[in-house]
């Protein structure tokens, strides 16, 4: 059986998959800015380009920092999208309501990443929120069709 003949499934594949191209790109911007500032993680990194690590650092990076935990949260949360999406996407839904809940998260947590880089409150979290509503919509509805 082909999953991607399932329209739910290639639905939940495309935002997902976007997602992930989103994730790429903060991986490539966190790596630019240290490179950029020469501020890298471990002492072994300092020394394959010939420097010695900085003994009076004043603390990390607030800008490699902010992108850091851009990157973590949205580990923590498109990880489980990922589960539960697929699940949901299987189960058989409205092709509409995919299309909502799917978009909906998606969309959520770029906003999220856009305001996180940027320091905008209360515009992170109601981002946040909001994806965690359409996660936990999805997961509801998954469950239920497992049941």
């Amino acid at each position: 059986m082909d999953l991607l003949a399932q329209p739910a499934v290639r639905v939940f594949a495309f935002w997902y998959l976007l997602l992930v191209v989103k994730m790429l790109m903060l991986i490539f911007r966190t790596s630019a800015a240290r490179m950029k500032t020469s501020t890298f993680a471990t002492p072994e990194d300092y020394a394959a380009i010939g420097v010695a690590p900085p003994v009076d650092q004043s603390g990390p990076d607030e800008g490699i920092e902010r992108l850091r935990r851009a990157l973590q949260n949205d580990l923590e949360n498109i990880l489980p999208f990922f589960g539960v999406g697929l699940i949901y996407a299987l189960s058989g839904p409205s092709l509409g309501m995919a299309r909502f809940l799917f978009a909906g998260f998606a969309i959520a947590r770029i906003v999220h990443t856009v305001t996180y880089l940027r320091g905008m409150q209360p515009h992170r979290s109601i981002a946040f929120i909001a994806g965690m509503v359409f996660l936990c919509w999805m997961l509801v509805l998954a469950l239920w069709s497992v049941l």
